[in-house]
């Protein structure tokens, strides 16, 4: 699970070092610096996306688990299958 906090963390420091990079050559008037800071941007938006999308599967695989009972089936097989825990 640590490769997820990394790919976030990567992907949410692009976009904030980006943005304030699209100030900065937006207030200088560097048009085409601009424009590519601008393509980064929205590459990165779809970094976004895709972790996002990740994370809305993950949470719905796991209310569908619950939802089901398959979580607590599998912890009491796992407990030794007699739905008891001590």
């Amino acid at each position: 699970m640590r490769w997820f906090f990394v790919a976030f963390g990567t992907v949410t420091a692009i976009l904030f070092l980006s943005f304030i990079a699209w100030i900065a050559t937006r207030v200088m008037h560097m048009d085409a610096a601009n424009y590519y800071v601008g393509k980064v941007m929205i590459y990165d938006l779809y970094g976004v996306a895709v972790i996002l999308a990740y994370s809305a599967f993950v949470g719905a695989w796991h209310l569908w688990e619950k939802l089901t009972g398959r979580m607590e089936a599998e912890s009491s097989s796992s407990q030794g299958g007699d739905g008891g825990g001590s």
